[in-house]
């Protein structure tokens, strides 16, 4: 009786621990006195000081001509954050700081496919599990094609979608178009990520699975992904990310809900209203806590956690000796995994999709066998992204609603390797 006793104990602080999101369990203190002031380089990590002064002035000046309110951005190497800048206000009068919590739109899948392959390592999912196993309504999906005479009628898909069309936005699914925008009205923020991949199950095919990359708006096959992580594990998106990510990991602001105590950490985000700047949202002011959780893009975090996070793919899946995904796993993940089926727009940069994110390479990366970038945008205000030829991890995020300013964040892209005076 006392053993069964101790184990129910040991049972409930396990779950309080997990369940508590974004290091609610933490001193709010603990990561930001961690995290370095604004302009603080603390060794030049091979970037000049002129490229870095650059940077500054470029974000200084896309503040100055209202682009955005704020802007926030990080250049680590290694295993160190080298510099960390800010520029512009969390709200009037209040400084942007430099462990400002923000929400990373579809950069977010790329926690999203790291859950997916824990789950693969352990040989709870595979990639060639049919979706419907997990959700069974995608055993009757069927594709819509028009024939000669303008007639449509569904026909029976040539092979099912699996895990891996999901991870590579090849399933087929709808994406996009009026029904799709019911259900995700319908959906996010009020009911959960199976109740959306069910009533995407119930819409027509618009490719063969595995025949064509269509990432849509919002990614929206990470939706689904999210929800067969939920049904496989057991647990919702956020309790798995959580006891396998965010814990592990030591990413103590990172999280799908922004906890009370840290809300002033979040800035106010605008909208821009043809050319001009309008609040959205108040400054602390998150979107209502939910049982839905976007596997798709619902992940928040600060600049010491993207660092932590991205050090996962410099250094083969562990960090700090806490090995998260094997190292096969994910140079997998960092792989071209479209081959001829990348958009052709894509193919001139050479540019592909791993799994989780987009994968760049250049020829010279490919003849010396060493892994191009990886990353994503999120949102066109946010990007993050890893290069391991340069063991580089960047980071850039301003308060602006969709379809943010993806010009701002090529600018800082360039300015980077512009800056770039050595090895690290």
């Amino acid at each position: 009786m006392p053993n069964r006793f101790l184990l129910l104990a040991l049972s409930l602080i396990v779950l309080v621990v997990v369940a508590l999101p974004c290091g609610a369990s933490q001193s709010a203190e603990s990561a930001s006195s961690m995290t370095p002031a604004s302009g603080e380089v603390h060794r030049d990590g091979g970037f000049s000081p002129e490229g870095i002064k650059a940077i500054q002035d470029m974000m200084d000046q896309a503040v100055a001509d209202r682009r955005t309110t704020a802007v926030i951005a990080m250049l680590a190497r290694d295993s160190e954050i080298v510099w960390l800048g800010t520029s512009g206000e969390m709200a009037p009068g209040v400084p942007m700081r430099s462990d400002a919590i923000l929400p990373l739109a579809s950069v977010g899948k790329m926690f999203t496919a790291t859950a997916a392959m824990i789950l693969y390592e352990r040989g709870v999912i595979a990639l060639d599990d049919p979706v419907s196993k997990y959700i069974p309504e995608f055993a009757d999906v069927g594709i819509q094609v028009t024939n000669e005479a303008g007639q449509t009628k569904l026909v029976t898909p040539d092979r099912p979608i699996t895990i891996f069309h999901l991870l590579t936005h090849t399933g087929g699914l709808t994406v996009d178009g009026n029904d799709f925008w019911a259900a995700w009205d319908t959906h996010v923020g009020k009911t959960t990520t199976t109740h959306f991949a069910r009533e995407l199950a119930a819409m027509p095919l618009q490719a063969q699975p595995g025949d064509h990359f269509e990432y849509g708006q919002t990614g929206a096959s990470y939706e689904v992904l999210g929800a067969v992580i939920e049904i496989s594990s057991g647990q919702t998106l956020e309790e798995f990310m959580l006891e396998n990510i965010f814990v592990p990991l030591g990413l103590e602001d990172t999280c799908f809900y922004l906890p009370p105590e840290k809300s002033d950490r979040l800035p106010e985000v605008y909208r821009n209203v043809d050319g001009e700047l309008q609040l959205d949202r108040a400054l602390g002011e998150d979107f209502s806590r939910s049982t839905f959780f976007h596997g798709g893009g619902g992940v928040r975090s600060a600049p010491a956690d993207i660092q932590k996070f991205g050090r996962l793919f410099l250094d083969g899946g562990s960090v700090d000796g806490v090995r998260i995904l094997k190292a096969g796993t994910v140079a997998m993940m960092m792989s071209d995994q479209l081959g001829d089926k990348a958009p052709e727009r894509w193919k001139p940069r050479n540019l592909s999709w791993g799994f989780g994110a987009a994968v760049e390479f250049s020829p010279e990366d490919t003849e010396a066998g060493i892994a191009g970038q990886y990353g994503w945008v999120g949102g066109g205000f946010a990007k993050v992204w890893i290069d391991p030829g340069e063991r580089l991890i960047a980071y850039i995020n301003f308060p602006l609603t969709p379809p943010g300013d993806n010009e701002l964040l090529r600018e800082f892209e360039k300015l980077v390797y512009a800056t770039m005076s050595s090895s690290p």
